[in-house]
């Protein structure tokens, strides 16, 4: 992406195929590909940015830049519902047993109905 270089028309063309790439990673969990896409994200928004700033530049299509915005609004309940889900197990596992303790000869005072997380 060079800056200034791509007509705005290019780079709206560009998020949307960035917002439904982001969509897939979201889909998929893939920790690695949505932090990629986040950075990719940031940089496309910087260039529309300084694409905008350029007096009498050609101006998007109102109807797609609203497509857009409610595609990413999508993609955010996605998130929104994966931090929930994730939020929600990390207090499962805080509530989970944290504490074991042991005798002098390394057996288990106090024994744990469940099973600690990871134990082979």
């Amino acid at each position: 992406m060079e800056r200034g270089s791509r007509p705005l028309d290019d780079l709206v063309g560009e998020l949307r195929e960035l917002l439904e790439t982001e969509r897939r990673a979201l889909l998929s969990g893939s920790a690695e590909a949505i932090k990629d896409i986040a950075r990719r994200k940031m940089l496309l928004a910087d260039l529309i940015e300084c694409e905008t700033a350029i007096v009498g530049a050609a101006r998007p299509n109102t109807d797609t830049l609203m497509a857009l915005a409610r595609y990413n609004q999508e993609n955010g309940i996605i998130c929104t519902a994966m931090l929930r889900h994730l939020t929600a197990a990390i207090d499962r596992l805080r509530r989970h047993d944290p504490h074991r303790s042991y005798m002098s000869d390394g057996r288990e005072h106090s024994r744990s109905t469940q099973h600690a997380l990871g134990a082979a």
